[in-house]
């Protein structure tokens, strides 16, 4: 009589089976809890990305130096700061007015960062020009660029712009501030503002006049400069943007694009797996 080898074939196939399954539950385990830290960081930063208003992450600037320097942020080549008075006064108050602008006595500085404009440390404008000046008027900021004049609010809120449509002068050299009004020096002369800073009518030159300067760097407090310094750089960083890159592996260049890959496979590789031995235990 022939014996059947069909049981001895059957066990040496669940013997093969058992083999595997041996050797692919722990690199399961391995690859589960790598693909889980993947899978945290995706789930924390896509539910950043999706709130990023309810967190104000969009405009939530970086102020983290490090992280400035490794997105290549540099500082802003031109620094212009303006100490803010809340009176206004003749040629003489304005000539105190500066002296008082280099002491310890200005509380409030605007500082102009090549074409952004800076109150404390908010970002009130960003300008297709460098500033030219700023000063407070009453309860209102008052600053202009070579081709417009802006009005903000005592906090920084801008609204009214005032431009080449509105029949503003052209070419503005300078800005001052009197007890008769505003004043803005052009190309084609001097003009003079009406008290709701709406009109301007030409003026004959008068060498009175105290044209807004800014203050030099050795007259602020070394800590007051690198702070407007690092208010300019933030202001190209927002937090939405770094936890865009960071979800999509962008933010350490192309090679953590390709190590976000091997995640992504080593995930699929943990489903696969998983489903074949939950298949074969069955």
């Amino acid at each position: 009589m022939i014996k059947s080898r069909r049981p001895n074939q059957q066990l040496r196939r669940q013997g093969i089976k058992y083999q595997i399954l041996r050797a692919l539950r722990p690199w399961h385990r391995r690859l589960g809890l790598l693909s889980g830290v993947f899978i945290l960081l995706l789930a924390l930063t896509g539910v950043a990305i999706n709130h990023s208003q309810d967190f104000n992450l969009d405009t939530a600037q970086v102020k983290q130096a490090w992280l400035l320097d490794y997105y290549g942020i540099n500082a802003p080549q031109q620094i212009t700061v303006f100490c803010i008075s809340s009176t206004t006064g003749s040629a003489t108050d304005a000539n105190e007015h500066a002296n008082a602008a280099s002491s310890s006595q200005c509380k409030v500085l605007v500082a102009a960062t090549d074409s952004q404009l800076w109150l404390k440390d908010k970002l009130i404008l960003e300008s297709q020009l460098p500033i030219l000046g700023a000063t407070q008027v009453g309860d209102s900021l008052v600053a202009a660029d070579a081709k417009h004049v802006y009005l903000f609010s005592a906090t920084g809120e801008l609204y009214e712009t005032q431009g080449p449509s509105t029949g503003l002068p052209q070419g503005i050299l300078a800005l001052a501030n009197t007890d008769a009004g505003v004043w803005i020096n052009t190309t084609k002369g001097v003009f003079l503002s009406d008290t709701d800073l709406l009109e301007w009518s030409p003026q004959a030159a008068n060498a009175d006049i105290a044209w807004l300067a800014p203050m030099a760097k050795n007259e602020l407090v070394p800590s007051q400069w690198q702070a407007i310094e690092l208010n300019a750089r933030s202001g190209h960083l927002t937090w939405e943007r770094v936890m865009l890159d960071l979800h999509s592996g962008r933010l350490f260049g192309e090679l953590t694009i390709w190590l976000w890959d091997l995640f992504a496979l080593a995930l699929l590789l943990v489903v696969s797996s998983g489903v074949w031995i939950w298949a074969k235990q069955r």
